[in-house]
This record gives structure tokens, C-alpha cells and sequence, in this order.
């Protein structure tokens, strides 16, 4: 396996000549999200919120993050898949939309709702509840994101199977 960690030249050879693996894509892809999942919550903490709390939501994001990855690769078939790199970013883009319009909705009413239901009269700790809330929705949205392309990965290998016996005659161009 040459998981190139700095040389984008070596890189960049081994991807025109075809040399990068279904599982070495896998490993770029687990490498990418830890990467992503740090600077999302680097910012977070050297921004003046940190806690605990923060530092287990990081913890348990990566985690689901890399489970999924996983999961989807293994949906994609595994070291046999093929373009795994391909359709996990394609995919996650419409998955994206819609999950940040979802969080976007979620994040709105959360704004409206929380300060009139987690008050100092009803909670001990109103931003310990806010920030165990935070960590669950991300927690929720990250799994939610996975398995959702997971579940499409594993549609297009069905798909892709029950095409593979339809025979194309290439006058028409039609099965």
C-alpha cells in the first residue's frame, strides 16, 4: 500500500498510471475526514469553547466518520468495488444539501426554542444541556450522512448487477 502523506508528485504519477487502489482510496478518503473533523473542531476549540464535552464530540464523530467510511467502501464492494472515491464525494453532495438544509432548520428552531425551555429555572447547567444537545445532533447528522450513502452505494451495486445481463447491441445502442 503507498499512501502518499506528502508527495502530491508520487501521487499524481500513481493516480494517471492507475496505481491507487479501491482500499488505498478508502485510506485517502479516512485520512481527508480526520483532517476535515480536526479543523472543524480546531476552530472550535481555539475559539473559546472548550470542554470536555468538545473534545468527546470530536472523539465520537471521528469514530462515526470512519465507521462509515467503511461501511460505505464495504457497500461499494469492498477491495472489488470500483470509483469508490467517485461516488462517495458525488454522492455526499446531494446528502450534504439536504442534510445542512436539515441542520439549517434544526438549527433555527433550536434557536427560537432552547432559551424558553432550558432555563436556569428548569436546568442546574442550561449550557452543559446545550452542549451534550450539540454533541448528540452532530453526532446524529454524522451517522445519518454515512448511512445514507451507504445506502445509495449499495443501490447502485444492485443496479449495476441487474444491468450487467442486459446485452447492448451497438447499431442501436439500446438492450
Amino acid at each position: 500500500m503507498a499512501v502518499h502523506w506528502w508527495h502530491t508528485k508520487k501521487l499524481v504519477d500513481d493516480l494517471a498510471a492507475d496505481r491507487v487502489t479501491e482500499r488505498e482510496s478508502l485510506w485517502y478518503a479516512m485520512i481527508s475526514a480526520v483532517l476535515y473533523f480536526e479543523d472543524m473542531y480546531y476552530t472550535d476549540w481555539f475559539g473559546g469553547h472548550r470542554s470536555g464535552i468538545l473534545l468527546l464530540e470530536f472523539v465520537v464523530v471521528t469514530v462515526i466518520g470512519l465507521i462509515g467510511l467503511n461501511e460505505c467502501f464495504k457497500a461499494n464492494g469492498g477491495a472489488e468495488g470500483t470509483h469508490f472515491l467517485k461516488k462517495l464525494y458525488c454522492l455526499g453532495t446531494p446528502v450534504g444539501v439536504k442534510l445542512t438544509l436539515a441542520s439549517i432548520l434544526l438549527g433555527q428552531m433550536n434557536y427560537l426554542v432552547f432559551p424558553h425551555v432550558v432555563t436556569q429555572a428548569n436546568f442546574r447547567d442550561p449550557l452543559f444541556v446545550f452542549r451534550i444537545m450539540s454533541m448528540f445532533v452532530a453526532g446524529t447528522f454524522t451517522v445519518l450522512y454515512y448511512w445514507s450513502i451507504a445506502a445509495h452505494m449499495t443501490r447502485i451495486a444492485t443496479l449495476q448487477r441487474s444491468n450487467s445481463g442486459v446485452q447492448v447491441t451497438p447499431a442501436s445502442g439500446h438492450a
